[in-house]
């Protein structure tokens, strides 16, 4: 009969020591011990012919190995179960002890969810950055989207570049008379008042012709991570090879029917449609400021011991979510030459955060009986159903064969304990909103997660 006895390290850790009566074990060993007996092949012998002893010594390790794990496997789900603990990660085994003619024993680690009350969340102050969608916000986003149904055509007559020109260009930068290697490029295209050269480089291209070459100055930064060049002046040989010209559409209704958006024929539609699409997206990502918020909010308002299992598995979606935010096929942190244990250390703090106010979160939703029915389902499938043009029926099958329900009811779940949360807070307009309230470092580090998420 088994006998499990429990210590309880800290408020979520509980160390369990099961013991087996020797005649369990040995039944195990006997059992493995018949299955290498049948199938060894042995110098001298037949197989299934050597003697049972000598299998034995020979395969000690892989006994011992597999007659551990079959033990182990069986009798901890019975004792947690026996003892009503539910880990949030897999236990951890420690010490063992198994040899002939005694009892088998082992020790495995735990770790629980906190037990602790919901804090006060009602009336939580959550800042709101001020500004909103003004005429100048629908003509920048018109005119984006007539660049994008502009042609680009070489030019003919014989002229230097001038703002708005697109030049194909290369150069070649020299420190003094030697050639830089590592600043030869081209050639590339790029059009002049888009912000992707250095301004000092853009300043003195207007006036060149194709074909001609020019040696532009540059100054290095004395910053610069190679300290040999910080802080020096670079000649750049730059040979302009083609000049072309975007020519743009007229802002009219035909721009608006060439776009091809359903139910769109008129300039005065496409403005309607762009304000309409350019408020949601300003919604959405006040929501989601509000959201990042709550999580640096909720986790403040408690002290708790945080499971190491879920800040490690946080740590993990973390790192997992940064890898494909780069490209396509994602960020190979090894030819990067990251380090990956100081990325998980790096991003530590803020994935304990993170778990402390989803525990939070979890904590309100059952003491306001927060359940998700499936009318809730249902509306969600639809919703997405019109976002990623599948049916919801289609939806539907595939999170069944995935067994993503449960995670799909849990988020739904986060989300309307949230939106609790937030129709009870105090919203405050400010001029620009603090990084660390959102959880990040620096404010450039949002606009890059935005970046990243929106070239996904």
């Amino acid at each position: 009969m088994m006998n499990v006895t429990i210590e309880e390290i800290n408020s979520i850790k509980r160390k369990l020591t099961v013991e087996l009566p020797e005649e369990e074990a040995q039944k195990a060993r006997k059992k493995h011990l018949d299955i290498y007996a049948r199938q060894a092949r042995l110098k001298g012998f037949r197989p299934g012919k050597a003697p049972r002893d000598l299998v034995a010594r020979m395969y000690a390790e892989e006994l011992r190995r597999e007659v551990l794990e079959e033990l182990v496997n069986e009798t901890v789900p019975k004792a947690l179960e026996e003892h009503k603990l539910e880990p949030v990660g897999l236990p951890m085994l420690e010490d063992v002890t198994y040899e002939e003619n005694k009892p088998f024993t082992f020790t495995v680690m735990v770790e629980l969810k906190p037990q602790f009350a919901s804090p006060q969340w009602k009336g939580l102050e959550l800042q709101k950055q001020k500004g909103g969608v003004d005429d100048a916000a629908v003509e920048k986003k018109l005119e984006e989207l007539r660049f994008s149904l502009g042609t680009v055509k070489k030019v003919e007559e014989d002229r230097a570049l001038e703002a708005g020109d697109l030049a194909n260009i290369s150069y070649q930068g020299y420190d003094g008379d030697k050639a830089l290697a590592d600043m030869k490029a081209g050639p590339f295209n790029v059009e002049l008042g888009r912000d992707r050269l250095t301004p000092e480089f853009e300043a003195a291209l207007p006036g060149l012709k194709a074909g001609e070459v020019k040696d532009i100055e540059v100054q290095m930064p004395d910053d610069l991570e190679d300290k040999k060049m910080a802080g020096k002046k670079i000649v750049m040989k730059t040979t302009v090879h083609e000049i072309r010209k975007r020519e743009l559409p007229e802002l009219d209704d035909e721009l608006a029917k060439d776009l091809g958006i359903d139910g769109v024929e008129t300039l005065a539609a496409l403005k309607d449609k762009i304000r309409k699409d350019l408020t949601k997206e300003a919604s959405d990502r006040d929501d989601s400021r509000y959201n990042r918020q709550l999580t640096q909010i909720l986790a403040d308002l408690v002290t708790i011991d945080v499971p190491s299992a879920m800040v490690d598995r946080e740590v993990s979606s973390k790192i997992e979510n940064m890898r494909q935010n780069f490209g396509r096929n994602g960020m190979d942190f090894k030819k990067m030459g990251v380090d990956i244990s100081m990325l998980r250390n790096r991003f530590r703090p803020q994935a304990a955060k993170s778990v402390t106010a989803a525990l939070v979160l979890d904590q309100i939703a059952r003491e306001n009986n927060i359940t998700i029915s499936e009318e809730d389902i249902d509306r969600e499938l639809a919703e997405m159903s019109e976002e990623y043009g599948q049916t919801a029926e289609v939806l539907r099958e595939y999170y069944q064969s995935q067994n993503l329900m449960d995670n799909l009811r849990e988020g739904l779940k986060i989300g309307k304990t949230l939106d609790m949360i937030k129709a009870e807070a105090k919203i405050v307009e400010v001029e620009q909103l603090d990084p660390a309230k959102l959880g990040y470092e620096t404010a450039g580090e949002e606009a890059a997660e935005e970046t990243a998420q929106a070239d996904e």
